[in-house]
């Protein structure tokens, strides 16, 4: 109600702008109101993530772990100057709890792969970026602080901080058509400090499940719903950044700017992966010999991109990137293994990669010879809490390279969302004894690649949450 009521006094006030103001546009023309009450987040969670450690369901009206406060915190501000308005760091604390608590009842929009490809100038990617930025910041505050204890965990204290911090940038500057620099510089000083929130969230739920026994199937739905929403926000800044900022490495089949090949050709992806794969097993295991995988495509004329027998569709290349070499590198660190490092029994055992693709969806399949998961530990594959190079020497090490995927035994789960973020899905087929195929399955139509957003309060969302056990 309190960030209601500042925006309407703006609008009043001054000009209208597309959307709603920043809070230092809205404080500066509306900076009239008296201390504002507590500002309770209870009716804004119910449900719509993960509690754990909760031992019945959430409640809101009956004192529920999510009934609390919004607790931003953010650095010394001195003042937010306007004219002649000026406010105070206690003050502009107070409306930024109101904020966070507001946006979090916000619905973020599940955008499609068409949308993003058609904010293509930097002024509209700001549009968008600004729009959905602060929504997606303050349902992630609030679900962090929906932890209990959160506190008590450096590690999640950071993650918060991180979050916070975000959020304040956001709300603090004012998006101008005509000149972006300063958006564009808090876009990318945030992307930096956001880097370490992977290996923080690993650490931090294993601590807890460690020393607060939280079920392991509540703390993969928890991180599923966080790290979903991280993908979006990534996809967003990444998208505006390439805009504003356009690189020599942007995909060269972009219409206009942004991380959109619409001509992404999976094959040359797959492939650069391979030779990245190849060059790390070679450093890490020092072995004198390639690593042997091989790239087939097996595309009809009919499906292929104007008759040249390629398959070619709209995607983010690099997402498929990480992909792509997250699963390579479990075929290849199981089939240096089974094999001792012995360069005749590597070559028996080739990795093969398959891209395939009918009209409406592309698929690539992973398929090594390395022995296959064995049945005891099939189930826990996807599990941010699992790790099968844990109990190797040296096997840790190297899952940890490669990509922003890899590291803590996180990269195979974080694929499967990269997978499913945009309406896509990855499998696992396990052989014990044999080997393992892993199947990729993305949508070809750039208007059918749709976001899946975290599920929220009456948001109906694809992703189903389970109360906490």
């Amino acid at each position: 109600a309190l960030a209601r009521q500042v925006w309407r006094d703006a609008m009043l006030s001054g000009p209208r702008a597309a959307g709603a103001p920043s809070l230092a546009a809205a404080l500066a023309r509306g900076g009239r109101f008296a201390r504002p009450q507590t500002v309770s987040t209870a009716a804004l969670s119910t449900g719509s993530t993960p509690v754990l450690g909760a031992t019945a369901p959430c409640d809101p009206l009956a004192g529920s772990p999510v009934a609390r406060r919004s607790t931003l915190r953010h650095p010394a501000i001195v003042g937010v100057r306007s004219g002649a308005f000026q406010i105070s760091e206690d003050r502009l604390h107070e409306f930024l709890q109101a904020e966070v608590a507001f946006f979090a009842s916000q619905e973020s929009s599940s955008l499609t792969l068409k949308q993003i490809i058609d904010a293509s100038s930097p002024e509209r990617a700001a549009a968008l970026a600004a729009q959905e930025l602060p929504i997606r910041f303050a349902q992630r505050i609030l679900q962090l602080e929906s932890l209990p204890h959160w506190r008590n965990c450096a590690q999640l204290e950071e993650v918060h901080n991180l979050y916070s911090t975000g959020f304040r940038d956001l709300r603090m500057i004012e998006v101008d058509p005509r000149n972006l620099d300063p958006f564009t510089e808090v876009v990318q000083s945030m992307k930096n400090r956001m880097k370490g929130v992977i290996p923080c969230l690993a650490t931090a739920m294993r601590n807890l499940q460690a020393q607060e026994g939280y079920p392991e199937q509540n703390i993969n739905l928890w991180l599923d719903t966080f790290l979903l929403s991280r993908i979006g926000t990534e996809m967003l800044t990444s998208q505006y950044i390439a805009c504003a900022s356009p690189g020599a490495d942007q995909p060269r089949g972009r219409r206009g700017g942004g991380i959109v090949d619409h001509h992404c050709d999976p094959a040359i992806i797959c492939d650069r992966a391979a030779k990245h794969v190849q060059k790390l097993t070679q450093s890490h295991y020092k072995i004198n010999h390639q690593l042997v995988i091989q790239v087939e495509t097996g595309a009809s004329g009919e499906v292929a991109s104007g008759g040249s027998g390629r398959v070619r569709f709209p995607y983010v290349p690099q997402y498929l990137f990480y992909v792509v070499v997250e699963l390579l590198k479990n075929s290849a660190r199981a089939t240096v293994e089974i094999s001792g490092g012995d360069q005749a029994e590597i070559r028996k055992r080739p990795i093969i990669i398959t891209v395939g693709a009918d009209p409406s969806q592309v698929a690539i399949r992973v398929h090594d010879s390395a022995g296959g998961i064995p049945f005891s530990v099939a189930d826990r594959v996807w599990s941010y809490m699992y790790s099968t190079a844990s109990q190797k020497k040296g096997a840790t090490e190297f899952s940890q390279q490669g990509t922003p995927l890899a590291g803590f035994g996180v990269g195979l789960p974080l694929s499967r969302l990269y997978a499913r973020y945009l309406g896509g899905r990855l499998e696992l087929l396990s052989l014990p004894g044999i080997g393992t195929r892993a199947y990729l399955y993305l949508k070809r139509l750039e208007t059918d690649a749709r976001e899946e957003v975290p599920s929220h309060v009456g948001g109906g969302h694809s992703v189903s949450v389970e109360p906490p056990m």
